[in-house]
């Protein structure tokens, strides 16, 4: 995706200030875009490299922090956030329950988790643990997520016999259910 349509989606998903986690931050191509929405980002990834290379692209970009933190531990940062957003990398995790649970209790309550991930449920080397919207829809509910909506559906620009990288854009709240009835 372009910087252009990252920042027009981010709208349509109604960012609005706040502390934000880029969860597998990667190269930082959601990153910059997310940082014009919000007070701050923190960028984690597992991998020195990536978060290297988004280093040296920071430029005049202050509310951009880097954290070598993998989203498999529990915790990514000493303060609780007011939004998480993974772009493309929960499909990496094998197991998606233990990643969304540790981003649920990372969230300050009401706050937005949004996620960016592939349609298909076919696994291919780039994806090895695919986790396509009703598999997702699932395990945000099982965690207390609420009002988990389908913000778009972004149509495949590869397709072959074997795989279709259409994806989606989900949208969800933690508030703990138990506390609201």
């Amino acid at each position: 995706m372009k910087f252009q349509q990252i920042i027009s989606l981010f709208k349509t998903c109604e960012i609005n200030g706040g502390i934000w986690i880029d969860a597998g931050c990667g190269n930082g191509t959601f990153t910059f875009p997310l940082a014009t929405f919000v007070d701050q980002v923190i960028a984690i990834d597992k991998n020195h490299n990536n978060l290297s290379y988004l280093e040296s692209r920071k430029s005049t970009e202050k509310n951009i922090i880097t954290r070598h933190t993998d989203f498999n531990k529990p915790n990514w940062y000493h303060l609780l956030v007011d939004g998480i957003f993974f772009g493309f990398s929960l499909h990496y995790h094998p197991n998606h329950k233990i990643a969304l649970s540790n981003a649920f209790n990372q969230l300050k309550k009401g706050g937005t988790i949004l996620i960016i991930d592939y349609a298909s449920g076919t696994p291919v080397s780039w994806v090895p643990y695919p986790l396509p919207e009703e598999k997702l829809r699932s395990i945000l509910k099982d965690l207390s997520f609420i009002n988990i909506k389908l913000v778009d559906s972004l149509p495949s620009k590869r397709r072959s016999s074997y795989w279709d990288n259409s994806s989606y854009v989900l949208k969800a709240e933690n508030h703990d259910l138990k506390l609201m009835q």
